[in-house]
C-alpha cells in the first residue's frame, strides 16, 4: 500500500465513510505493522488492542485543532510509525510513567421482546426506539472516530448531531452513516426485505459494500435480500412510522405479510387453516388496538373467514378467502 492510498483510507475512517471492503483492508494493514513489532512493542494483545484504538483516538484530537490537511498528515505519521516502533514506544514510555489507558468499551445489548416496545438511550444521547423483536448492540462510550451501532430488527434513531463522529448503524446487508437526524430502519432476519426511511437531514446507505444512496427526506430505500434488487422511492412518512404512536396500518394488505406484523406485535403465533387465504386483503388503521379487536375487523370485511383462540399465544383463521 503507497502512502497515497493510506492517507485517503483514513481519511475515508475518520467521516465514517469506509466501506466494508476498505475497513479490512486497512484493519490488516494495521496487524501487519503491529505483528511486526509484537515482540518488543506490546505487553500482551490487551496493550495492542488499547494502542490501535488511542492511535485514532490521537489522530481525531488533531482534527479539531488543525485543517484537515494538517491532520491527514499527522494520522498518516502515526499509523507508518506503527511499522518502526516510534508509537509504541510513546505508549511503553507512558506505561512506565504509570499513565492509565482507558479500558476497552463494553458491548451492550438491549432488546425489545415480540409484543413489546423499548426506548434507548445512546452514550452520545441519541435515542432509539425499537420495534418488537428487535435488538441493538452498542459501546458503553464511544471512543472512535465513529458512533458505530449493530441493529436486528426496526429501529427509530434521533441522532444527536456531531460533524466529527458520524453515525454509523450495521445490519446484515447494510450501512447507514449520517451526522446528525432521524430515520426508521427495518431488517429483521426472517424478512427478506429490508427498508430505511429518512424522516429529517440527510443520510447516506451502503448495500452490500456496493451500491451507496443518498437519501433526502421522506424517501426510503428498500432492498429485497432474495433479488438484490433495490429501489429508492418516495413515501408518505405515517404510513411508515406509525409504529411508533402504537399504530398498526393495513393498506389494501394480503394476510401474507399481515400475519407476520401482528405475530410480532403481539408475540402470538398466527395459523391460516387454507394457506389461499393468504392473498386475501384488507385495510385498516389499528391505534393500540387488542388482537381480538383487530382480527374481528378483518373478519367482518372478509365474512368467510373466521378465527379462534387455540390458547393464549396461539389463533387459528379458518376459512376460504381469495381476495
Amino acid at each position: 500500500m503507497t502512502e497515497k492510498e493510506l492517507k485517503i483510507l483514513i481519511g475515508k475512517k475518520q467521516k465514517g465513510l469506509l466501506t466494508q471492503k476498505e475497513e479490512a483492508i486497512l484493519f490488516s494493514f494495521e496487524e501487519k505493522m503491529m505483528e511486526k513489532n509484537k515482540s518488543t512493542s506490546f505487553l500482551n494483545n490487551r496493550h495492542k488492542s488499547m494502542i490501535g484504538q488511542d492511535i485514532y483516538a490521537k489522530i481525531n484530537q488533531n482534527k479539531q485543532r488543525r485543517l484537515i490537511d494538517s491532520w491527514m498528515k499527522i494520522a498518516a505519521v502515526f499509523i507508518i510509525s506503527i511499522s518502526i516502533g516510534g508509537v509504541s514506544w510513546y505508549y511503553s514510555s507512558e506505561l512506565n510513567r504509570g499513565a492509565i489507558l482507558k479500558p476497552m468499551a463494553e458491548i451492550i445489548s438491549k432488546k425489545a421482546d415480540y409484543g413489546k416496545k423499548l426506548t434507548v438511550t445512546l452514550p452520545d444521547g441519541s435515542l432509539v426506539k425499537l420495534n418488537s423483536g428487535s435488538e441493538i448492540k452498542f459501546p458503553e462510550f464511544f471512543r472512535d472516530s465513529i458512533r458505530e451501532v449493530t441493529l436486528s430488527g426496526e429501529a427509530f434513531f434521533e441522532v444527536k448531531k456531531d460533524s466529527l463522529h458520524p453515525f454509523v448503524v450495521k445490519t446484515s446487508l447494510i450501512t447507514t452513516r449520517v451526522l446528525g437526524t432521524s430515520f426508521n430502519i427495518k431488517s429483521y432476519d426472517d424478512e427478506d426485505d429490508i427498508t430505511v426511511t429518512l424522516a429529517t437531514g440527510k443520510i447516506s446507505v451502503d448495500i452490500e459494500n456496493e451500491n451507496e444512496i443518498l437519501l433526502t427526506p421522506s424517501y426510503q430505500v428498500n432492498y429485497n435480500k432474495s433479488t438484490q434488487g433495490f429501489v429508492k422511492q418516495k413515501i408518505d412518512l405515517d404510513r411508515f412510522l406509525c409504529w411508533r404512536d402504537g399504530v398498526l396500518r393495513f393498506d389494501n394488505e394480503k394476510l401474507a405479510t399481515a400475519i407476520p406484523k401482528l405475530e410480532k406485535w403481539f408475540n402470538v403465533k398466527i395459523k391460516i387453516q387454507n394457506q389461499s387465504s393468504k392473498n386475501c386483503s384488507f385495510t385498516g388503521v389499528f391505534k393500540n388496538a387488542s388482537l381480538e379487536n383487530i382480527l374481528q375487523n378483518i373478519t367482518f370485511v372478509k365474512p368467510s373467514l373466521t378465527y379462534k383462540f387455540i390458547s393464549a399465544r396461539e389463533v387459528e383463521i379458518i376459512g376460504d378467502c381469495n381476495n
